[in-house]
Order: structure tokens, then C-alpha cells, then sequence
């Protein structure tokens, strides 16, 4: 990756209305990024986000959709499909996604009444190469009549292959194109944003989750490629036990069957790589120690603890898209990392990640920005983290004294210098901690399953003081 810094910063937390969206808002906010001299905007997953998963960007009903919450309903009333009366202008002051939820669907639904037969046309012309977005297209409109996961549908309707699936495609195009149409202009409205970035020279960084939802159109269609069977999922996804959890995590997500993936030239993921790197121009791939082996929990286990390490696609996947000449990639290498993930990403050439919140502790001084390796990324925190201030007021005795034998201070200001001194080529920093906020406005706690993915910018915060101090910091450390 080229030198330089970015800021993180999700779609959603951008400033106006209930949720933020691709509309104006993020146009500005890339302008004020090339003000401040950052060369990079990071985001976290773009798919669709569902009420019953706790909202979070990491579970979602496709791996391949985007989040239509996040629309410029703008364009449709500019199109006369929408009535300017018909936008919702109420501020919220964190992410509300009920309210986003019921009002995305019914603009859309009224833009898709109101949209002509060309557009429409338009969009499901657009949709005729992308097998995957429409799965989740026909997935999502059966969903909605059956208001249940896939494997509690009736039985005509589990079996993606099956006759009950065929006969609804049939008689539901209007309700299947309608989902069409609102990830047409997701794509459309993304990929016009991403443009406007990079010519104002500003990357951005993508979020790619490394496995789907057991719910999701993307297990639905393609069940031999997970450990599935019976609507069970007879292999779950997770972490085996460490200093951090005694029984380890849990998460739920069947696990690959890599051999079926293999079989097929690894064509799903090669597809899922593609789809990303069309919307991003470089993509943090997370967990990435589970492509070199993963740990797989047998069904019925209520703790991670009696799993088994499964070996992951290893260096064939990457090598394959190489040759597509995709996205940029970077190694979430967190947590506990053997040698044979490190191998795997060296071999590789990937950039690996650095959190500065973990260099403090006594066996982590990698983490230190003077320790960094050139090739790699560094954060002071990344979403899953305390907010820099939250974390300085945790902080225990030895920890501070490190911060202040290391950074000079435990005023959170101090931190951005200190960040912007690494070795890394990268570094990056949360819009949360630019502005100093408390543990209020953090992103996510793991393993919380509520009240995440809420923050959300207020107007006017990323003001010309704060472009100034760090277009000063871009400056002095050449980024």
C-alpha cells in the first residue's frame, strides 16, 4: 500500500437524518479527508443489516447485496419517483435502524411504483450477470412471505433447487425485481462515490467478512459449500480457548467445506472477492488466520472448547486472485497468530495489522509504532476496541506506565503524533478518537449482542481546527 493515513469511519456513522447514506453528507465528508492530507477512508461491510441480528454489518443475508438503508433518496425525487415531502428529515443522535428500516422500504417501494419500465428494465439487465445478487434478490421476497429463516420455510422452498423455488420465481418477478432494482442503484450510487474519492485521491478501504450467516441467501443456494445438513449447521465457526475466554467464542456460522470449494475452482469466493474489490479499492480481510486453518465446532456444543483445527483455502485462493488484479489486501492478523499465518501472509505479500491499544501490555511491543513493520497497517483502535479516551481511563497502573514511558503522556492527543511516528506505511485512526470521545460513541463491544453500530457524526464535527491538526500531522511524517 502507497505511505500515507486514513481515517475509519462507516457509512452508516455518517452525519444527518436517522442513518447515514451516499448522499451529500459522504461527498463532503471525502472532501474533508483531502483537506486533512489522508489518502485513505475505511468503512466497515457494505451488505445488509438485519433488525434480528443486532444490526451489525457482519451478519447479513448476503455476502453479495448491499445495504439499501444507506441510499441518496434524492436521485429518486430529482427522477420524480419520490416527492421532496416524502424525505425524512429528523436527526438522531446515534443510528437508529427501526426507523432507518421502515423508511427505506417504503421510499423504495414507492420509487420502485413510480420508476418507469426502462429503469427497471435497466436494473434487471444489470442484474443478468450477477448470479449471487440475484439469489439474495429472490431469497429476500420469499423471506418476506414467509417471515422465518430459510430452514424453516416449507419444504419446497429449502431446497434452493426445488420446484417450489422455480414456480415463485414465476409468479413473483414484480416483488424480486423490486430488490433488483434497490441494489441497482446501491451499486450505481456506491460505485459514483468511489470515483469521486479516488479523484480527489482518497482510497477506500472495504471490510470483507470471512464467513456468511447460516440464514443467508448466500447458505440457502449453495449448501454444499458449508458444513450444513438438515437445516442444522452440523460444523459452527469460532475461536478455540485463550487468555482472553476460557471456553473460547461461539459465533454460529458454519464453516466451509473447503473440498467443495476446491471442486468448483473456488468460483463462490472468487465471486465474493470480485463483488468487494468492484466497490472498494482495498479491502481489510477479516479473520484472516481462518484461511490458513479454522477452528470447526461440532453441533450441539454450547462452548467452543471441543472444537477441532479444519485446514482453511491457504495460499491456491489468493494466488487465483492475484491473477484478477482486484483490490489491495490487508491481513486482519489479530489475536493469537501461529507461524503458519504469518507464513501464509509474508508469502503473500499482505500488509498485517497493528492495534497501538495492545502495545502497552507486556508481551506486545510489536504493536509499538517504532516496532511496526514497514508493511503493515496501524491503528490506535479498530471497531471492536474502546474509543482511544474510554480505554485511557480503564487503563490499569502498569499499563500507564508504559503509555507515559512510550507516548510522554496520557492526554488522548498525545496518541496522534505518536500514531502518525509509526513505521508503517499506513496508519489509521477512528473519527471517534479524533474528536476524543468517551466509551459512549465505540462502535462495538464483542459478544454484546445489543446497542452496537450506533455512532453516528454529528454536523460540523470534522471542522477546520481538526483539518488543520491533522493536515499539520500528514505534513510532518510525510503521509
Amino acid at each position: 500500500m502507497e505511505r500515507g493515513s486514513g481515517v475509519l469511519l462507516h457509512i452508516s456513522s455518517l452525519e444527518g437524518g436517522c442513518i447515514g447514506g451516499l448522499g451529500k453528507a459522504a461527498y463532503d465528508f471525502a472532501d474533508r479527508l483531502r483537506e486533512a492530507g489522508f489518502g485513505y477512508w475505511q468503512i466497515l461491510p457494505l451488505n445488509p443489516t438485519s433488525l434480528y441480528s443486532g444490526n451489525s454489518p457482519y451478519s447479513s443475508e448476503s455476502l453479495f447485496a448491499g445495504n439499501t438503508y444507506f441510499l441518496d433518496w434524492s436521485e429518486f425525487v430529482r427522477a420524480g419517483w419520490l416527492d421532496e415531502s416524502d424525505l425524512y428529515r429528523r436527526e438522531t443522535e446515534f443510528t437508529d435502524y427501526s426507523l432507518a428500516d421502515g423508511y427505506s422500504k417504503k421510499l423504495l417501494a414507492k420509487a420502485f411504483a413510480n420508476a418507469d419500465g426502462q429503469t427497471v428494465g435497466k436494473a434487471r439487465a444489470w442484474a443478468e450477470d450477477k448470479p449471487n445478487l440475484r439469489v439474495y434478490a429472490l431469497y429476500a421476497a420469499i423471506k418476506d412471505v414467509f417471515r422465518s429463516a430459510w430452514y424453516e420455510w416449507p419444504a419446497e422452498y429449502r431446497d434452493f433447487h426445488g420446484s417450489g423455488t422455480a414456480e415463485f420465481s414465476e409468479k413473483h418477478r414484480k416483488e424480486i425485481d423490486a430488490y433488483i432494482f434497490g441494489q441497482y442503484f446501491f451499486f450505481r450510487q456506491f460505485e459514483k462515490l468511489k470515483n469521486y474519492a479516488n479523484s480527489i485521491g482518497i482510497k477506500i478501504i472495504g471490510d470483507f467478512p470471512v464467513y456468511a450467516s447460516f440464514d443467508s441467501a448466500d447458505v440457502w443456494a449453495n449448501t454444499p459449500l458449508f458444513e450444513v445438513s438438515g437445516g442444522k449447521v452440523v460444523l459452527g465457526a469460532g475461536v478455540p480457548p485463550d487468555y482472553f475466554s476460557a471456553t473460547g467464542q461461539l459465533w454460529g456460522n458454519p464453516v466451509y467445506n473447503v473440498a467443495e470449494h476446491k471442486k468448483s475452482g473456488y468460483s463462490w469466493m472468487l465471486d465474493r472477492f470480485r463483488t468487494a474489490a468492484d466497490l472498494c479499492d482495498v479491502l481489510r480481510v477479516d479473520h484472516f488466520r481462518g484461511y490458513e486453518s479454522f477452528w470447526a465446532v461440532p453441533y450441539g456444543e454450547t462452548t467452543a472448547a471441543h472444537g477441532s483445527w479444519r485446514a482453511g483455502f491457504g495460499k491456491e485462493l489468493f494466488d487465483l486472485l492475484k491473477k484478477d488484479r482486484g483490490a489491495e489486501i490487508i491481513a486482519e492478523d489479530l489475536g493469537v497468530i501461529t507461524d503458519g499465518v504469518r507464513r501464509l501472509r509474508d508469502e503473500l505479500g499482505f500488509p498485517g495489522m497493528n492495534v497501538l491499544q495492545f502495545a502497552f501490555g507486556e508481551d506486545n511491543s510489536g504493536y509499538l509504532p517504532e516496532n511496526n513493520a514497514k508493511n503493515s497497517v496501524t491503528y490506535i483502535g479498530t471497531h471492536d476496541n474502546d474509543t482511544l479516551v474510554g480505554w485511557l481511563k480503564k487503563a490499569g497502573q502498569a499499563e500507564k506506565e508504559r503509555i507515559l514511558r512510550h507516548v510522554g503522556s496520557d492526554d488522548y492527543k498525545a496518541f496522534f503524533p505518536y500514531l502518525f511516528s509509526s513505521e508503517s506505511d499506513v496508519v489509521i485512526i477512528s473519527m471517534q478518537d479524533m474528536l476524543g470521545l468517551d466509551s459512549r460513541y465505540r462502535m462495538n463491544v464483542p459478544s454484546k449482542p445489543d446497542g452496537n453500530w450506533v455512532y453516528k457524526m454529528r454536523k460540523g464535527q470534522f471542522d477546520d481546527g481538526l483539518v488543520k491538526t491533522f493536515a499539520g500531522l500528514n505534513r510532518d511524517f510525510g503521509r
